[in-house]
């Protein structure tokens, strides 16, 4: 298994302590969120598609992103942001060269795609 930290302060003990202050603006899958996406990843790895996968908070992101091989760069992400003004739709289904596939403010519709598409992973 490969650790990446993303956020210094947790690479640095000597970081600022108040762990609320980290917590409070990163954004985060909720719930009913995780359960409907780790439901959708269960079923691609009982097809022998999906090996592995990754939960990234970030200030304005919240990422899960599919692996197909642990050492290999994601196959899929689902990016949920934060509502801001510039950002219209909450939820995206993205590729591994990083374009867009789905864009939705409901994460049903993201997990409907997923459920119902024959997405694979096509190397040249």
């Amino acid at each position: 298994m490969v650790v990446r930290y993303l956020d210094n302060q947790i690479n640095n003990p000597q970081a600022n302590h108040n762990s609320n202050q980290t917590f409070v603006s990163q954004t985060f899958f909720n719930r009913s969120e995780l359960n409907q996406i780790l439901s959708i990843y269960g079923k691609k790895v009982s097809e022998g598609k999906w090996k592995d996968y990754a939960i990234d908070h970030l200030e304005n992101s919240a990422i899960f992103s599919f692996f197909r091989n642990t050492f290999e760069s994601a196959a899929l992400k689902i990016i949920k942001h934060k509502r801001t003004s510039k950002s219209k739709l909450k939820y995206h289904l993205v590729s591994a060269s990083g374009s867009d596939i789905k864009r939705s403010n409901e994460i049903d519709l993201i997990i409907k795609y997923l459920n119902n598409s024959n997405l694979e992973v096509i190397k040249k």
